[in-house]
């Protein structure tokens, strides 16, 4: 069994995200309990969370209203005029982009400070700049990586953000207006482009039951939400199909094959029909909570976890996952059993077996687990530490991934 982020997502945010927002501005969650942000941007609703002890497998929970749910301008017939696409033929590659992170804020570089990698530029490394995104953009295709997979967490008043506060910044959504701006500006510059994906953090589904119509809304607008945010021409898409790569299911109370149909349903409601290139996470399988259960499928399916415990070569997996190791014990205690790694790098030898093994698989997808998400230790972007030893190990083995047809 792989360590699960989602597990690990409150003591992570805790260790990474600032605590901006004082004690006198919203009530007090139960102790031990780290709560949610009850300040959001004003027209937005106030979440009602706050004060639940929601854990993984609790039983299905109605996430409520959408009121907080709004759709960004690209959105409607039109967007298929702009779309570009991949062939599901092509040899592509990818990796996991955690865009949370603000060194620009004292709070959280201290955090960082002899626990993590830290990246060169620390001083200008925020979600909020567009340079930081550019910067890194760059880099992704320096090691020859076709599209990106930020990792999208919700809106603000989103029900299942139950983490730290972040209020007045919200990583998730005002993020990505930062990473527009960087693709405009290496449009501009007539630069190769980098296409964008979703990585959909189920962690904030937060029970929903994905079989009932109020679930599988609340499934679907986030998709809607990210994609109505960035422009058609910078969509992941695959045979025409803009990418949905799902983590796992450890907050989700009950799944079937129609949850993930109705991804693909509403979605060509919304945006002139187009369908959805979804990728599950290994957990996605089969149904959940259905009786009797049954299989469930899509585009494709991948497992979480080549960073701990190495490349994964079961059959039924079409995507390559690879990582350079992992390391979460600055903060986790407890061992395996609490989902607690110090898995060696081993100088990158580790990632480097991982991508030969990649490189042969036959595989047409090659994700690389992560490119940042330092609170893990399984960054390959360009660090302090490490240099740009990962992106050079990335390039060259991406070449002979690509060259396999």
């Amino acid at each position: 069994m792989t360590p699960r982020r989602g597990l690990l997502m409150v003591v992570v945010l805790l260790a990474v995200l600032p605590w901006v927002v004082s004690a006198q501005e919203q009530p007090q969650a139960p102790a031990g309990y780290p709560g949610q942000s009850n300040t959001v941007p004003e027209g937005f609703p106030t979440p009602t969370t706050a004060f639940e002890r929601l854990t993984p497998n609790d039983g299905p929970r109605d996430p409520g209203s959408l009121d907080w749910a709004r759709p960004g301008e690209y959105i409607g017939a039109n967007v298929i005029n702009d779309l570009r696409s991949f062939s599901s033929q092509q040899y592509l590659a990818t990796t996991y982009y955690f865009y949370w992170h603000d060194l620009t804020n004292p709070t959280s570089r201290s955090r960082f400070e002899g626990r993590f990698h830290i990246p060169p530029d620390p001083d200008h490394y925020s979600f909020l700049l567009p340079e930081t995104h550019q910067r890194e953009f760059d880099d992704m295709l320096a090691a020859n990586l076709d599209f990106v997979l930020p990792v999208y967490w919700g809106e603000p008043g989103h029900p299942g953000r139950t983490t730290a506060q972040t209020a007045p910044h919200y990583w998730s959504t005002e993020g990505i207006p930062a990473m527009v701006d960087a693709l405009d500006r290496n449009r501009a510059l007539g630069a190769q482009p980098l296409q964008i994906g979703m990585f959909y953090d189920t962690t904030i589904l937060a029970n929903a039951d994905l079989t009932t119509p109020a679930g599988k809304e609340y499934f679907y607008v986030n998709v809607r939400d990210f994609y109505s945010r960035i422009p058609p021409r910078y969509w992941a898409a695959i045979d025409d199909k803009p990418i949905v790569w799902l983590y796992d299911t450890v907050w989700v109370s009950r799944f079937d094959q129609s949850s993930i149909d109705y991804l693909s349903d509403r979605f060509a409601q919304d945006f002139g029909g187009l369908r959805l290139y979804v990728v599950r996470e290994s957990q996605w399988q089969g149904s959940k909570g259905v009786d009797p259960p049954a299989p469930v499928s899509s585009d494709g399916l991948y497992a979480w976890g080549a960073a701990p415990f190495g490349y994964n070569d079961s059959p039924e997996l079409t995507v390559a996952e690879v990582g350079p190791g992992f390391k979460n014990t600055q903060y986790c205690t407890g061992g395996p059993e609490k989902n607690c790694f110090d898995v060696d790098r081993e100088d990158g030898t580790r990632y480097e077996r991982q991508l030969q093994q990649a490189a042969v698989s036959g595989r047409h997808l090659l994700a690389a687990e992560t490119w940042n998400e330092f609170s893990e230790g399984t960054d390959i972007q360009e660090t302090v530490e490490m240099g740009r030893q990962y992106i050079d190990l990335t390039r060259r083995y991406v070449e002979q991934f690509k060259a396999q047809h």
